[in-house]
This record gives C-alpha cells, structure tokens and sequence, in this order.
C-alpha cells in the first residue's frame, strides 16, 4: 500500500479533481490481483480524501495483457514496458474515444511487477520491483513510479 501511496504522490492528481459530489472516483486497474486492487484504492483514498471529504473510490479489475512474451518481466525497462502495454491493451478494450473512457473512468491504473538482479560477491539475489502507471482520463497526463 505504502509504495502506491508514493507513487500517486509523485503524480500531483489533487488539481483536475472535482467534488465528491460528482459520484464516486472511478478507477480502471490492469489488474485482477485482490492486494493490488486494495492498494490503489486505498492509495487513492489516502492521498485524495484530505481534499475531498465524503471521496468513495471505485476500483474495477481490468486485467489486461503485459505483452511479456515468458510472462516474468526481467529488469525494470521490462517491467515499465509492460505496464505500458497493459495500459495500451486497456484503453483499446475500453474505446478510443475520449467519451467511452471518460464516461466511466476517471483513471487508468497499470501495476506491473518484474525481477531484477543483484549481484552480490558471493551470490546473485532477485528482487521484485512494482512500476505503476496513472492516466488521467480526461487529459491523457501520465505519472509513472517504481517500488
């Protein structure tokens, strides 16, 4: 949830949100991974609802393809690739126009996790790393961070 949390803080999505009176925050996740899901929805809820009082944040499991032919992505040029291509297969499955999208999704949320290496003197060790993509709808502005 942490590393979520950063990520959307380094996005600045406070100034194109409107009221809650609006309805509910509605976010597409390329993903159907239940704590991924919890993340960003609480990631969101956490960042946004200071500014908004009453924010109900809406996440709907999109999953979508990463393109990673072996399905393990493997360094993190790699993992943001495929979170770029979930991303692009999202918005195709969703509609081209702005108005399919828009009309019920606010944002877009890409969560893909990879492996990279560290090299030790006596071993090599693999970490995992998370890099997420947000899109906001209406403007196409991308943030993008690594956990």
């Amino acid at each position: 949830f942490v590393q979520f949390e950063h990520q959307l803080l380094g996005c600045d999505l406070s100034p194109t949100m409107s009221s809650p009176a609006d309805g509910p925050l509605r976010i597409a996740v390329t993903s159907s991974n239940p704590e991924k899901l919890e993340a960003v929805r609480a990631a969101f809820q956490t960042v946004l609802a200071p500014q908004m009082l009453g924010l109900v944040v809406e996440v709907t499991a999109c999953p979508s393809d990463s393109g990673i032919p072996h399905g393990q992505p493997w360094g993190m040029q790699h993992t943001y690739e495929g979170a770029l291509a979930r991303l692009h297969h999202l918005k195709a499955r969703l509609g081209e126009t702005e108005s399919t999208v828009g009309g019920t999704f606010r944002y877009l949320v890409s969560v893909e996790n990879g492996v990279f290496a560290l090299l030790r003197h006596d071993a090599t060790e693999a970490q995992d790393v998370a890099c997420v993509v947000v899109e906001e709808v209406a403007t196409g502005r991308q943030g993008m961070n690594f956990s």
